[in-house]
């Protein structure tokens, strides 16, 4: 038993040294236990263009950007309106104006650049609430564009908004867009008739589409839409000469997770940037939301054998170490500029291909055996005085698992940028992930490909064996 805790403690510290040198190497050799580190570069890596993906976004993307490396995308979107059921405005209430807000966050590329907005009404097929639209919904069914829903074009420069509100929450003040809507959409809304339900506000009053008119170096990170009709009444009040006061207020229709909501991503030069980008196999790109990601295609068998092998036939094996390291090639900074619009994203998952589906079409949350997760991660190398930057992935847990399994060839795996969502609980001073919501803001990550000459993707591993029956079995 002494030999055992001896044992575990070199484990230990075993795990916690970097595995620097390639090929297979004893750390620790016993009559009932062996330590082993080996780096295994059996990975092989591609460029995976992804079909649309069908979701229910949190924020929105809207405008369009450039760049010489990526092409151009433009972003639209579509969206209802929550109906305050059975409001009604006040007696002698008279219409001011009905305005279509727009509240951003931030935006991509050129913040000093014109941007053109409008608006649409939604006046062909309604959307529907019990649909989930994937990103390349097809406007043309929903909108025929032909008349703007608003009065006149806004035309702003991000950086240097003309309103904004202060968000107590933020602590800042946020920036917004406001159109005012046309006199016929004004006069629709402020009749008391409409709010009777959400499905016959729906009916008179579809939604809209909001897209860009002018400019293709800026898109804005749209965080919340409302459209607000500011109106005013009068109230006896005898302090007044008149007998009457006149107050002002208004009402706001939100656009929130109630009704349907779409982004739409266009990418003209997908086919044509997918060329380029293939053209260099030493690199691999992760691009969202392009729904451009990496391929993986680890030979699990392959290197389940090698560990077997490693501690020998006669020994339980066990994984205390296994780390994909994904090098990142185009830095960590988060300067957006007009060609250069995307930095690495902070977050990536790797999940099984056949999980893909279920955990963004579906929503279903992947379990720990079809989806590792990964934070770009930087290191100072004092020898080149820069630094480095990469995405670490622990498959250790994984690999453990599948000793114990039937054996399987070869794991697909997708590599995809991703918002994590994180819960505290007392038991645990550790927070867990409670969601996972593909990335929807622009990122751009260049990655070193398994066929990199420099550092080819690998995996560096320290697993044991032990032949006592009551340890790793």
């Amino acid at each position: 038993m002494i030999f055992i805790i001896l044992c575990l403690t070199a484990l230990l510290q075993a795990c916690k040294d970097d595995v620097a040198n390639a090929g297979s190497s004893a750390l620790m050799q016993g009559e009932d236990v062996i330590v082993r580190s080996d780096t295994l570069a059996y990975i092989n890596s591609s460029i995976m263009p992804a079909a649309p993906v069908w979701l229910t976004p949190d924020s929105f993307l809207l405008g369009e950007c450039s760049s010489h490396d990526y092409g151009t995308l433009k972003a639209d979107i579509l969206t209802q309106f929550a109906c305050p059921e059975g409001w009604v405005f006040p007696d002698s209430s008279a219409l001011d104006s009905v305005c279509l807000y727009i509240y951003y966050t931030s935006w991509c590329g050129d913040g000093n650049a014109p941007l053109g907005l409008t608006a649409y009404p939604i006046d062909l097929e309604p959307l529907s609430p019990d649909s989930v639209y994937g990103s390349n919904i097809d406007i043309a069914r929903f909108c025929s564009m032909q008349h703007e829903a608003v009065r006149q074009n806004k035309i702003i420069a991000a950086a240097s908004p003309a309103d904004s509100l202060y968000s107590s929450i933020k602590k800042d003040y946020v920036p917004y867009v406001c159109m005012r809507l046309a006199e016929q959409y004004e006069k629709l809304l402020f009749d008391v008739g409409r709010y009777e339900s959400q499905e016959k506000f729906n009916n008179l009053f579809p939604g809209l589409c909001i897209t860009s008119s002018y400019g293709a170096s800026t898109a804005l990170y749209v965080s919340s839409l409302c459209l607000t009709v500011h109106y005013h009444y009068t109230y006896p009040d005898s302090s007044e000469p008149s007998g009457y006061k006149t107050m002002a207020d208004h009402k706001i229709l939100y656009a929130n997770s109630e009704v349907p909501q779409v982004c739409r991503y266009r990418w003209p030069e997908r086919e044509q940037v997918l060329d380029n980008l293939r053209q260099d196999t030493t690199v691999n790109y992760v691009l969202s939301p392009a729904n451009i990601y990496a391929h993986l295609r680890i030979p699990v068998a392959d290197i389940l054998d090698s560990i077997r092998t490693g501690v020998g036939s006669d020994r339980h094996a066990y994984v205390n170490k296994a780390e994909l390291r994904i090098d990142v090639l185009n830095g960590a900074s988060t300067a957006t500029k007009q060609d250069n619009w995307a930095a690495p994203a902070p977050n990536m998952m790797l999940v099984s291909e056949s999980a893909f589906t279920d955990v963004f079409r579906k929503g279903l949350f992947p379990s720990d055996t079809t989806a590792l997760y990964a934070s770009l991660t930087s290191y100072y190398d004092a020898d080149s005085a820069r630094y480095f930057h990469y995405y670490p992935f622990d498959m250790a847990p994984l690999f453990t698992l599948l000793l114990r399994e039937a054996p399987r060839d070869t794991l697909h795996m997708v590599l995809v940028p991703v918002d994590l969502g994180y819960t505290s609980t007392s038991s645990s001073s550790t927070p867990s992930i409670s969601s996972v919501r593909l990335k929807q803001t622009l990122t751009a990550t260049k990655i070193r490909s398994a066929r990199s000459p420099e550092a080819p993707m690998d995996i560096e591993v320290v697993y044991c064996g032990f032949t006592d029956t009551r340890i790793g079995k």
